[in-house]
């Protein structure tokens, strides 16, 4: 996805727009996109640099970390970066990817890495298909959620037997 400046007349400026999520261009492991991704973005002038910030949401299967079943989520996130106007240097990024140097002639930004970030710091490090998903049984491999089974849970570690005449 190309943000070209040159559409726009005058500053500040509002984006809100629509496209396809395609996994291979934002490719995320264990993410799967729905269609479509809302994107938004806010666009300051001063003088010859661009003062971007923006969000972006996209719906996505996910699969759950305690029952993996596969369940429908959202993934949101926010950027910011700054785009810089000179003459001399081609369109390139700088080491953090903060700010993007274009030709003053050509002021086109690719948005596909920036978005691609934002999404994965969005990402939850366990995704839960409900906060009260009761996971997998760790001995025949039952979903709680849907079955319960009989196997027992009681293997305890030795080292604690000399604590277990405190409860009886």
């Amino acid at each position: 996805m190309n943000l070209d400046l040159r559409e726009f007349a005058t500053f500040p400026v509002e984006i809100s727009l629509e496209t396809e999520a395609d996994s291979h261009e934002y490719e995320i492991d264990g993410i799967s996109f729905r269609e479509p991704m809302a994107l938004k973005v806010s666009i300051q002038k001063i003088k010859d640099d661009y003062y971007c910030h923006g969000s972006v949401m996209v719906p996505v299967e996910k699969e759950c970390s305690r029952c993996l079943n596969i369940f429908d989520s959202e993934l949101s996130g926010d950027f910011s970066f700054i785009i810089r106007t000179a003459d001399a240097q081609p369109a390139v990024s700088d080491n953090e990817g903060e700010i993007f140097y274009v030709k003053f002639n050509e002021p086109i930004v690719e948005l596909d890495e920036i978005i691609r970030q934002a999404l994965i710091l969005s990402l939850p490090l366990k995704p839960l298909c409900d906060q009260d998903c009761k996971g997998l049984c760790p001995s025949c491999g039952i979903n709680l959620n849907e079955e319960t089974c009989d196997c027992r849970h009681k293997e305890m570690d030795e080292r604690w037997e000399g604590l277990k005449d405190l409860f009886e």
